[in-house]
């Protein structure tokens, strides 16, 4: 006794992810690959244009000026600090506001 079945489900050894089976989507690729057989690179350079390139560049280099004071000093102002003085201790003493001044 021999038989032979035909198996329902084939298993396709090779799977093509690029497959389409639209025709509409099939026209519109080849459209644009033959689209593109008109195209041409216009960025890049040839072995002749390599070394006639333009370098340059723009710097903004500092300014030479200075400032006219009546004194010889900074232009820093001062620093004003102010410390409040006796909030801790002897709850009788005198609480008082001492400024300090620093030259900068």
């Amino acid at each position: 006794d021999m038989s032979t079945e035909t198996p329902t489900h084939f298993v396709e050894t090779h799977i093509d992810p690029t497959y389409q089976y639209n025709e509409w989507t099939m026209r519109r690729r080849a459209l644009q690959l033959a689209d593109l057989r008109t195209k041409r690179t216009h960025s890049t350079q040839t072995h002749k244009s390599h070394f006639r390139r333009e370098n340059s560049s723009q710097a903004w280099l500092p300014k030479e000026k200075g400032v006219q004071t009546v004194k010889e000093k900074h232009m820093q102002t001062e620093k004003t600090v102010r410390y409040v003085q006796g909030l801790r201790g002897d709850p009788e003493t005198k609480v008082k506001v001492v400024t300090l001044t620093f030259d900068l």
